[in-house]
């Protein structure tokens, strides 16, 4: 093949692997191949209001750490799919071994990383969930959770991705969980507050104080406690829709711990107030000490 003829096709073959990688980041690497599970099957049927629910397109909305998440075109409907080859990959290190006294340092690195990113592995990720699902399930949001393929689950259900493309995915293939579209706390307490609504952003925090005194209450930390990204407000009500994070620590039942707990968990909180509002961070940091009304 002449050289005028390679250059132009080189040039097309470097462009659509750029316009591949584009579109994979600005989907969050999204593919459905990465939601296929390999737990058992069961076979439940929901509650009668979820195969309803799953009977809309679904927009992609972000990712996170272990889920891909779209939005229902009825602007209130979360979808979380979990990503399968993170929540079960294992790291290479698994497959060597090195020789003699530097196989150690293998080891090691397998203890370190499986330490580091326990959250994002199976068995933790899965308990939390659970946790949530069971213990709080009010104040995460959550509609349903479904934490093995569900073989009920026959009507596929429609994806579309942020440059429009339409997927349709085997939800009785995948673990996944619904729930409420939440608002991000920082932007629905600054809302309050630019409209002059201060009794109403008052009761805003104290709910999510409240919040985070239930999870206190049930003998429940969180590894992750963002107010940032993983809290938000439906309606008022305060959530944490981040479902990764939780684990049981009876000792949060103690009041002094508790109370520690809720002063670093709304460290973020006590920051923003200092800057937008500090007549409220003196009534709030008092609101800390004294603990739940």
């Amino acid at each position: 093949m002449k050289l005028k003829n390679i250059l132009p096709l080189g040039a097309c073959l470097f462009a659509l692997i750029g316009l591949e990688r584009l579109h994979s980041y600005q989907n969050g690497g999204f593919r459905p191949s990465k939601l296929i599970s390999s737990l058992p099957s069961v076979s439940l049927p929901p509650p009668r209001e979820i195969d309803a629910l799953l009977d809309q397109p679904f927009h992609y909305l972000g990712k996170g750490g272990t889920s891909f998440v779209f939005l229902g075109e009825d602007g209130h409907t979360v979808l979380k799919l979990f990503k399968h080859q993170h929540l079960f990959s294992k790291s290479s290190l698994f497959s060597i071994a090195l020789p003699g006294a530097s196989d150690l340092w293998r080891v090691k690195r397998i203890r370190d990383n499986l330490a580091k990113h326990a959250h994002k592995h199976h068995h933790f990720f899965l308990n939390s969930c659970k946790l949530a699902y069971e213990e709080l399930k009010e104040e995460t949001g959550l509609i349903y959770l479904t934490l093995q393929p569900n073989t009920h689950f026959t009507k596929k259900v429609v994806l579309i991705d942020s440059w429009g493309l339409r997927y349709s995915v085997d939800l009785s293939r995948t673990e996944f969980a619904l729930q409420k579209k939440a608002e991000l706390v920082f932007p629905y307490l600054e809302n309050l507050l630019r409209e002059k609504q201060v009794e109403q952003c008052k009761c805003a925090i104290e709910a999510l104080i409240k919040q985070i005194e239930i999870r206190c209450s049930k003998g429940i930390g969180d590894r992750d406690p963002n107010l940032s990204i993983n809290f938000g407000f439906i309606d008022g009500k305060a959530v944490e829709f981040d479902l990764g994070s939780y684990f049981y620590n009876p000792r949060l039942k103690r009041f002094s711990v508790k109370t520690s707990e809720l002063f670093f968990a709304t460290h973020t909180l006590q920051k923003w107030l200092e800057k937008h509002s500090p007549e409220l961070l003196d009534s709030v940091l008092d609101r800390l000490l004294r603990g739940e009304n």
